[in-house]
């Protein structure tokens, strides 16, 4: 039936983004033989987001103890972006999970539509994005988390139900100022979100670099 339908063409979308998504050696392991085998196709939709068909948390997390590695080896910077879309579970409660859901599927496409190549973008929660920046101070991640928040309001994200325009919270992090860990960065800018969050939303907020960082 229908939800067979659906779980097709998200498969299919989840295909076509993993293509584009392919990046480095993360994906090596499933990127040969694109359709052949079912456990691979298995593989890669375990890797992504349903909704979204950007990363999910599992995977941008070890992307993200990858990218610390190399970026402790290269002695570089790494910046952090958290994305929050503000009143995501107020939209959920009045207007159902399918709204809710195309909110978030417009705003996926919005920050992949902004963010640089080199960015590894991923949904990490319900209302959440996760954007990686590599070689990227947190004044470089301020860039990108301005161009988004002043640019998606005035955007429509979604159709479904109404014309919907979203404001953004954000939190930017960086190695090594605020971080050494994947797990301690994360944190740390999305409580930087959440901060942005609490003082009314449609701002970014950056991490203060801590004395034991």
């Amino acid at each position: 039936g229908n939800l067979n339908q659906a779980k097709a063409q998200n498969q299919s979308d989840a295909q076509s983004r993993f293509k584009e998504l392919e990046q480095g050696s993360y994906l090596s392991n499933v990127q040969s033989n694109m359709g052949k085998s079912d456990q691979q196709d298995a593989e890669r939709i375990a890797l992504l987001d349903s909704v979204t068909e950007l990363y999910n948390r599992n995977t941008i997390m070890r992307i993200m103890r990858d990218e610390l590695k190399r970026t402790k080896r290269y002695k570089h910077s790494m910046g952090l972006l958290v994305v929050r879309v503000d009143d995501y579970t107020k939209i959920a409660k009045a207007h159902g999970q399918n709204t809710a859901d195309s909110v978030i599927k417009g705003t996926a496409n919005f920050v992949m539509s902004k963010v640089r190549d080199v960015d590894i973008p991923a949904r990490y929660d319900l209302d959440t994005f996760v954007v990686i920046c590599p070689e990227t101070d947190p004044k470089g991640v301020a860039v990108l988390a301005e161009r988004i928040r002043s640019k998606i309001m005035l955007e429509r994200v979604s159709d479904v139900g109404q014309n919907w325009h979203v404001t953004v919270s954000q939190g930017i992090a960086g190695y090594p100022g605020n971080a050494l860990k994947a797990d301690d960065l994360v944190e740390t800018a999305l409580q930087a979100a959440q901060k942005a969050a609490e003082a009314g939303g449609n701002q970014t907020v950056t991490a203060n670099v801590s004395a034991e960082a």
